[in-house]
């Protein structure tokens, strides 16, 4: 049972009604949304940063892989769930998804120059090593990649953390 009260749709502002068009499934909102609308502006931020994300130089399986990667790393099993189906559309395999959860490569190299600065980023405070930035940036991760891949790693780790304070159950 969640530990957040689940707002009524009647109780949004018009613009977060508005905003949540976007995750609306069959014109339904998962619970798990209006668990977050408790504060509207941080949930009006993480869906103008997934907005942005989509929007942004990375490809959706390059997103997926990474949300696993972090979601694994903070282990929010609701992210998980939901990113193992989305990362199956977007066309990565369950074994590839399990070599991803566990920081392993999967043989694309930008995909896994993407999970090593993720992986290296939560795991190690401080920049990110020299040696580290010129090895993603050989296999050919460009400046904008690595600010949308910072981004991409704060919109799950928004959610994952949000979702551990909330206890968001798994009955999606």
């Amino acid at each position: 049972m969640s530990r957040l009260s689940t707002k009524k749709e009647s109780e949004l502002q018009p613009q977060t009604l508005n905003a949540l068009e976007q995750v609306r499934t069959n014109g339904a909102l998962a619970p798990v949304y209006l668990q977050f609308a408790n504060s509207e502006s941080a949930l009006m931020a993480y869906l103008q940063m997934e907005q942005s994300v989509r929007e942004g130089s990375l490809t959706e399986r390059e997103i997926e892989a990474v949300k696993l990667r972090v979601s694994q790393h903070t282990g929010c099993d609701f992210c998980l769930s939901i990113h193992a189906g989305k990362a199956a559309k977007a066309g990565i395999s369950k074994a590839d998804q399990l070599r991803l959860r566990a920081g392993e490569a999967i043989g694309d190299d930008r995909v896994d120059s993407l999970i090593v600065v993720a992986s290296t980023l939560l795991s190690a405070s401080g920049p990110l090593p020299d040696d580290v930035l010129s090895k993603v940036r050989a296999a050919g991760i460009s400046d904008e990649n690595l600010v949308d891949l910072t981004m991409v790693i704060s919109t799950i780790f928004f959610t994952n953390i949000t979702n551990h304070v909330n206890h968001t159950s798994l009955d999606i």
